[in-house]
């Protein structure tokens, strides 16, 4: 009997499936169990603010909109609303954001067991090691130094959105909007699916519903991808690639026109006078950031090793994309600004922070397979290959444990700031 096979609790077949489930999966379910009820008292703690110490957004969009009877024009704040009216309190939309960390959780394995299969590595990847990896990577963030650094959050690449409901449900709309894309233009040559463009672009527009930023950045970085694709295949065929991207391409449409709708209705119009709200663009946003070259290391220091060890692989298209996805990101928060009223709610910052978190994911992905299959990295210098693995497993354990501390400080109401 195998290790496998000997590791093996219960397993259900039938016609099309094959159910096979590990001791590692319970101690899985477990772990996402255990931080989805931990974040359960955290926002609670955030809604009813605990002795005014768990500074959030979350009691603004869960209660506070609501109770002053504010009109909603996103989709996400409707939900809260009618949550809210169910028992005419907010535990039903602190279950919703509870589940949204367990949903989130669950997507990071699904991303990187995606990732490490399309490689045709999945055999050689331990179910486990994937498991844990969707764990971690909530808690990838920027590395911290008191000396060097005043602010974990503020001033920084940011750190998961703990205090930040639209943020959590942006995230996991955005990357299985990421994911359906993927799946259907991995397969487009032969057929596109009909299931994974539907998926696409519903969760594309849940996504702008939640934060309009993502999809800014997504629909440039599908306009690169596609111009290099068009063009990268050669003249022979070009009419019929042209068709298919096209027709991918109608999935963002939806969302499009919603993010320029919510833009004219709710973020202002950008002729109004100087030191009203208006949106600035241009280098001089950029120059304005504090220490930008020291936030943009501290906070991209894992992916920037494991990316150097594995540049060649960001050529093939799903590691491209991701790449671009976070590019966009960095040129929208860099680029773009609001004033007025909304000088400091950071709405081009959000495709950005959504890019680091999945750009770091996917180098997880990398990780686990540079780890367990030896020939994926350096095959053949096996010494340069124990260097790097152990640089880069040391400086993901110092950004882990930095937003581990972090973590901390907010569930013991130091305020998500600090």
């Amino acid at each position: 009997m195998s290790k496998k096979e000997s590791e093996l609790k219960y397993r259900i077949q039938g016609k099309g499936f094959d159910l096979r489930l590990y001791w590692t999966d319970f101690v899985w379910g477990g772990a996402i169990l255990a931080i989805s009820t931990i974040c359960l008292e955290l926002f609670y703690r955030m809604i009813v603010d605990y002795n005014d110490k768990y500074e959030s957004d979350v009691r603004y969009y869960v209660s506070t909109r609501i109770l002053k009877g504010e009109k909603h024009d996103r989709i996400l704040t409707v939900i809260f609303e009618k949550l809210y009216h169910i028992n005419e309190n907010t535990m039903e939309a602190n279950i919703y954001m509870a589940a949204v960390i367990a949903a989130i959780i669950i997507v990071n394995f699904m991303a990187v067991r995606f990732f490490i299969k399309d490689d045709g590595l999945i055999d050689r990847v331990p179910r486990y090691s994937m498991q844990a990896a969707s764990l971690i990577a909530l808690f990838t963030g920027p590395i911290y130094f008191p000396v060097l650094h005043e602010w974990y959050y503020m001033h920084s690449f940011e750190s998961f959105a703990w205090h930040s409901p639209t943020q959590q449900s942006m995230m996991l709309f955005s990357m299985i909007a990421t994911l359906c894309f993927l799946k259907m233009f991995l397969g487009y040559e032969e057929r596109i699916s009909a299931g994974w463009w539907l998926g696409t672009m519903v969760f594309c527009i849940l996504s702008a519903s939640c934060k309009p930023s993502f999809i800014v950045d997504f629909i440039l970085s599908v306009i690169i991808f596609f111009l290099v694709e068009l063009f990268s295949g050669g003249r022979e065929g070009m009419g019929k690639r042209f068709a298919k991207l096209f027709v991918m391409g109608l999935s963002l449409v939806p969302a499009g026109i919603y993010t320029l709708w919510l833009q004219t209705k709710e973020f202002g119009d950008t002729t109004l006078n100087e030191g009203e709200h208006h949106i600035v663009y241009g280098l001089k946003v950029l120059l304005s950031h504090e220490h930008v070259f020291n936030e943009m290391f501290f906070g991209m220091a894992f992916a920037l090793i494991v990316i150097a060890a594995n540049i060649k692989r960001f050529k093939e298209n799903k590691y491209f994309l991701t790449l671009l996805i976070f590019l966009t990101g960095v040129f929208q928060w860099g680029f773009f600004t609001e004033t007025g009223k909304r000088a400091n709610y950071g709405n081009f910052d959000w495709g950005r922070m959504y890019g680091n978190y999945f750009l770091s994911l996917i180098c997880l992905a990398l990780l686990l397979e540079n780890i367990f299959a030896e020939d994926s990295v350096f095959p053949k210098n096996k010494k340069l290959r124990k260097v790097y693995i152990a640089v880069a497993l040391i400086v993901l354990a110092m950004s882990v444990l930095s937003q581990l501390n972090y973590f901390r400080l907010i569930l013991t109401g130091h305020g998500y700031m600090h």
